[in-house]
Formats: C-alpha cells, structure tokens, sequence
C-alpha cells in the first residue's frame, strides 16, 4: 500500500470510529439519527479528501497529520458533550449494572464506592451521614455491611427504619452506619470490613451479601478483578473514551461460565468478617437474603446472563442461602433468617418489588420491624 493511502487510513479512521459509535447511539436512542449521518459524511469527506491531495503529490507534514486527528476526535468529543452522553466509571458485572444505578467511583479495592463529592456521602463513600471517629460516650452504633438490598430505598433503606424501630424503645442515643451498595459482593463486604470496621467502634454488626456472589461473572471473578485507575481517570475526562469503552462493553458480553464469587469463597469471606469482629466481643448477625424466584424468574436475568436457567438461578441461590446458615452454626453467630421466614409467608409478593430481589416499601417496613424484634430476642438490643 502506497503512503499516501496510508495516510488517508490513518486520519479517515477516527471518523470511521466515530461514525460506528454515532450509529450505536442512534440505534439506541441516546442519540439523534443524524449524529450517525454527519458522521458518515465527515469520514467520507475527510477519506477523499485526503487520497486525492495525496495522489498529487501533495505533502503532508506530521503536523497536519496531527492536527487533522485531534480535528476529528474532537468532533465526536464535542457532539458527546453537548448530548449530555455519560457512562462512567464503566465498572460492569450485569445488568441493571452499577452504572446504570448511579454513577460511581472507582476504587482500587473496592471496585467503587458512591462519589465522594456528591450531597448525601460520606467521606467513606457511602450513603448517609458521616460517623463520628470516637464514637461518642454513650451512643450504641448498628454497623450494616450488605448489597443494594440494604442499601436500596436510600434514605429509608431498612438498615436505617430497623435502628429507628430500636430507638423507638430505648433510652440510650442509637446510629445506623450503612457501608452497603449497590452490587457489592461478600469480598467487597470482607474488604469494607477490613478497612472500616474496627474503626466505626460498632455495637452490632449486620452482614447480607449472597446475591451478587452467583451472579455469573463479567470479564472476571472478583478475586481477579482489577481497577486501572489511570484509565478511569481518563474515562472521566472523555466522553469519547466513554462512549467507546460503553460501545466495545456491548459487543462483548464478556459473561463467563462461573460466579462472580464462588460457594466456598463466599463461604470465607463471611467467615473473614465475622473473625474480625469477634476478636473483638462485636455480635455479628447473619442475615439470609429472601425472594420470590421460586415464583418465577424475571425475564431479564436470563436475558444478560446472570444465570443459565431459571432452575440454575434458584437453585444456586439457596445455595448461597443455606451456606449462610451453616456458617452461622459453624462460627456460634446470630442469624436473621429472612429466606425462611418470608418463604413461609403468604402475603411475600407485596413485600418484593418485580424483581423478586428487592423490597417494596412495605417489605423494607416488615423487615425492620422484624430486625428489631429478632435484635430483642437475642439479646442484643440497647
């Protein structure tokens, strides 16, 4: 291949890109349709322009050269931006994703926590009001480590309404410190415990994870799962960087055929964080995460692969189930045992939302009131 068709190539390919993107967008609706086709007019423009000059002999300075490519990425960059697109941190592991939820950001060890910046978090990275570090004299502090179950509802997510519903029979000055979210599996949990826990100095600590843990995993499990945090500063900066990552993410599924963490890592996980604790005299309360799926499996979860079959997806999952009560009984824990419970209910559909995964704010209410009232039973009530 000639030179000059070199060239052409290579200041014709970011509009090619570009129009690929442009036309991802507009079949998507994120985009109006003649995003796609001003694209494709710039790169046929940009390709025949360029081959012509070139075919006469005409010279092309590395700086045109330059000049011509950062021309043409900065016009998708620009159209991007003024379409308001944004897909970040881009850390995915199913769908609804995290960033679908709410955007995010990264974390080494984490994966991600809410921004830090943001109204409504903490310098932790979660939701809520920043804990005090002493804890003050007298206060009696519920710690919940947990997925967007305990974290869904936010504001009134049921962590919160189960402290109100204690406070509501005690004396003594209570708070709730809420370090769950959305799609958090039990090693981000042993690793937000590891991090904070000790530290918050709690009273109780409440532990539910499970969901996230058997989801089929996405590019890889989470004991392998990495954060670039160069890249993800950069994806922050580009709307182009990230529409493309967002563009390449939907041609590859990138599902596997194992769990994002499997039964006996969960297994240690948990077993890692109730040791912490204990180390400690801190009561730890094993909660078991209830559903509906023996009533059917949304359509979805089939859909983007977070099971192989309806029958795999509850099947695997009272898996996760029962080896939390098993380790409850192996390491002499408390357990809420809300599967059971709710399984045994005939009024659990108006508890769950359609999902079968998370609660209505009915069943965010029955379980708080449930928490406090196990709480009481146990013995670990202020």
């Amino acid at each position: 291949m000639r030179a000059g068709s070199v060239t052409a190539l290579l200041v014709a390919a970011p509009s090619v890109l570009a129009t690929v993107l442009a036309a991802r967008l507009a079949c998507d609706s994120l985009a109006p349709a003649w995003l796609a086709l001003v694209g494709g007019a710039v790169t046929a423009a940009q390709y025949v322009h360029v081959r012509a000059r070139s075919e006469r002999g005409a010279r092309f300075g590395g700086a045109v050269a330059l000049a011509t490519l950062v021309a043409v990425l900065a016009i998708p960059e620009l159209g991007l931006r003024s379409a308001g697109f944004r897909r970040v941190p881009g850390i995915e592991f199913g769908y609804p994703s995290p960033t679908d939820l709410l955007e995010l950001e990264p974390d080494p060890e984490l994966f991600w926590t809410l921004p830090r910046d943001e109204e409504g978090t903490n310098s932790l990275g979660f939701a809520g009001p920043q804990p005090r570090v002493p804890k003050p004299a007298g206060t009696w502090r519920a710690l919940f480590l947990g997925d967007s179950c305990l974290w869904q509802g936010h504001p009134r997510e049921w962590p919160v309404l189960a402290v109100e519903e204690l406070a509501r029979r005690s004396a003594r000055p209570l708070e709730c410190v809420n370090l769950s979210l959305a799609g958090y599996s039990s090693l981000q949990g042993a690793r937000v415990a590891q991090r904070h826990g000790l530290a918050l100095e709690p009273d109780l600590v409440v532990v539910s994870y499970g969901w996230n843990d058997h989801w089929l995993a996405h590019g890889s499990v989470d004991a392998h799962k990495s954060i670039d945090a160069r890249f993800e500063r950069l994806r922050r900066a580009s709307a182009l960087v990230q529409a493309l990552a967002w563009l390449f993410s939907e041609l590859d599924e990138r599902t596997l055929d194992v769990p994002r963490v499997s039964l006996e890592e969960y297994d240690a996980n948990l077993s890692r964080i109730v040791r912490a604790f204990g180390e400690r005299k801190i009561p730890v309360v094993l909660v078991t995460a209830p559903s509906t799926h023996d009533m059917g499996v949304p359509e979805y979860l089939l859909k983007h692969r977070f099971g192989t079959s309806e029958e795999d997806i509850v099947r695997v999952h009272e898996r996760y189930v029962e080896r939390t009560r098993e380790l409850a009984r192996r390491e002499g824990v408390s357990l809420l045992d809300l599967a059971a419970e709710f399984g045994a209910s005939p009024e659990r559909a108006a508890w769950f939302l359609a999902d079968g995964i998370h609660f209505t704010e009915a069943g965010r209410a029955v379980i708080a009131r449930r928490f406090a009232q196990r709480s009481a039973e146990l013995g670990l009530a202020p």
